[in-house]
């Protein structure tokens, strides 16, 4: 062997082992960076799919909530309720109309209060 050979240390070349480190640990961010977002994609999908049952069965309480008042605004049912509550139904146009005369909101309690405190006196 040669002489100079084995006095020289065995030597690493550093520059490439510092690229080689720095390529896997950008390679590890990387991957580390995609599972974090998988498994955030992964948990929105569950919260999506938790929403949409939600929404369905709203939908479905809706629709049954829509054919219960189409069943109590249909007349055999008022006239039902009408028999149970022992009511009858009236023409509007066979009732008498009053004219009503409306004063002031604002005036109207003062001298309420103003007739009562006379007549306690």
């Amino acid at each position: 062997m040669n002489r100079n050979r084995l006095k020289s240390p065995n030597s690493l070349q550093s520059r490439n082992l510092y690229k080689l480190f720095a390529g896997c640990l950008v390679l590890t961010l990387f991957g580390l960076v995609f599972v974090f977002l998988q498994i955030r994609i992964i948990r929105m999908a569950d919260d999506n799919r938790k929403l949409e049952v939600a929404l369905d069965d709203i939908h479905k309480k809706n629709s049954g909530l829509q054919l219960q008042i189409e069943r109590l605004k249909a007349p055999q049912a008022l006239e039902r309720k009408l028999v149970s509550l022992r009511l009858g139904m009236v023409p509007v146009s066979n009732l008498q109309i009053l004219d009503a005369k409306i004063q002031p909101a604002g005036d109207r309690p003062a001298r309420l209060l103003a007739k009562q405190e006379a007549r306690s006196e």
